[in-house]
């Protein structure tokens, strides 16, 4: 029996414009506008139709990214199609019964984007991946090229590759991401609620809702990702929790120190809405947290801390209190965290998706207010709750007393 299709009307965008020219298709769109899984459906049925087999490169900022987005997005699309023979699980290539390959790999692996040429590339959330990287793919592909992105500053591809002849533009939003024939929405009313709860947010509508160029300004934290955690060998070890439950999620992270030269490592263990306390208790033993070590949790659900403690046999404590959102004591702790330097892991998406949209909210005047935006703000705040209650009383007195990795 044939599979039925569905397609959104972005998928009829992108056919159009992969019709319109011999090169460059940019795909810029809003939050869940459908753009990624259009591109993928498009390359799936391009690559099937291969007359000699040929090479397709999906390309994102990380593995992980990959393995959390494009990846899951392809499996997603083929369904009940998807064949695990067809699949190099240790390679991310797939071969189609054309015999053309669609292979998965990430711009931080030097030798894949140095590496032989291909027929044609797709390039996803570009806006993560420096112009020198997408260069060298671009002169290694034959063929044609998408990419796709949010639009939350204007960069290199807005100057470099929408400006020529030879590249079409796409523009998208949720509204968008609606069945080509029946105009149904593949949102839950949930996730179109949730999205058109940020109207408030000028720029964050601009960019996530409108899908327009926006200027970020204010980015409140800096960092630079990581492989992995490191050896916890000489480093202190602490965790953060931030509460959440229907629309937000509940947020974990383990956090090893580095004290002396102020560096903290950051790995993202729990971002989930739906959490019983009984699940986080599980969550933090299933992760390794361990006795002795502070689990610095919001302050402003107590019972939740207690009953977690006791389930769990962990250290867990309220933060720092007395910080709501718009206080000169919040203000305070945000600029200590700056002067740390944040290391988050690879595997961290929603963590560094969070810090690259957490900015100082503006006025009616476009002024910043030193008051951080009420969004991407969850495991932001489980960072913070954990090095200011954990390090800044210790580092005011020049002493640190806190649990040593053992």
């Amino acid at each position: 029996m044939e599979q039925t299709v569905r397609t959104s009307k972005v998928f009829v965008q992108t056919a159009r414009a992969w019709k319109e020219t011999e090169r460059y298709v940019s795909s810029c769109g809003g939050t869940r506008s459908g753009k990624t899984f259009a591109n993928l459906q498009l390359l799936y049925a391009v690559g099937c139709r291969d007359k000699t087999p040929t090479i397709t490169s999906v390309v994102s900022e990380t593995i992980p990214h990959l393995k959390r987005g494009a990846i899951r997005d392809f499996q997603q699309i083929l369904g009940p199609a998807f064949d695990d023979k067809a699949w190099n699980k240790s390679d991310l290539i797939y071969t189609l019964p054309s015999g053309s390959i669609i292979e998965f790999f990430s711009a931080d692996q030097p030798g894949k984007v140095h590496g032989p040429a291909r027929d044609r590339l797709f390039m996803n959330e570009v806006q993560n991946i420096s112009y020198d990287i997408a260069r060298q793919l671009f002169v290694r592909t034959r063929g044609k090229i998408l990419l796709d992105y949010n639009p939350t500053a204007s960069f290199w591809a807005n100057e470099l590759i929408e400006t020529r002849e030879n590249c079409v533009r796409i523009h998208s939003t949720y509204l968008d991401n609606v069945d080509s024939v029946t105009g149904e929405s593949f949102l839950t009313a949930e996730q179109l609620a949730e999205i058109e709860s940020n109207r408030h947010d000028v720029n964050w509508w601009t960019v996530y809702g409108e899908g327009k160029v926006g200027t970020l300004e204010g980015v409140i934290y800096t960092f630079e990702q990581v492989d992995d955690m490191p050896d916890p060998s000489g480093l202190r070890e602490v965790w953060g929790m931030d509460f959440g439950f229907t629309h937000d999620p509940t947020a974990i992270v383990r956090i090893l120190a580095d004290t002396g030269r102020k560096i903290a490592y950051v790995d993202e263990i729990a971002y989930r809405t739906g959490m019983l306390n009984a699940d986080i208790a599980k969550a933090l033993h299933a992760s390794g947290c361990r006795p002795g070590v502070n689990v610095w949790a919001d302050a402003a659900d107590p019972k939740s801390i207690a009953e977690i403690g006791l389930a769990s046999g962990l250290s867990v404590q309220s933060c720092d209190k007395g910080a709501p959102v718009r206080s000169a004591k919040r203000q305070f702790q945000i600029q200590w965290m700056q002067g740390w330097q944040l290391r988050p892991t690879k595997r961290s998406l929603n963590w560094i998706k969070e810090a690259r949209n957490y900015t100082w909210a503006k006025d009616r005047n476009g002024a910043l207010t030193g008051f951080p935006v009420e969004a991407w703000d969850h495991l932001m705040d489980a960072t913070r709750y954990a090095l200011f209650s954990e390090f800044a009383g210790r580092e005011q007195s020049g002493v640190y007393v806190t649990s040593r990795i053992r």
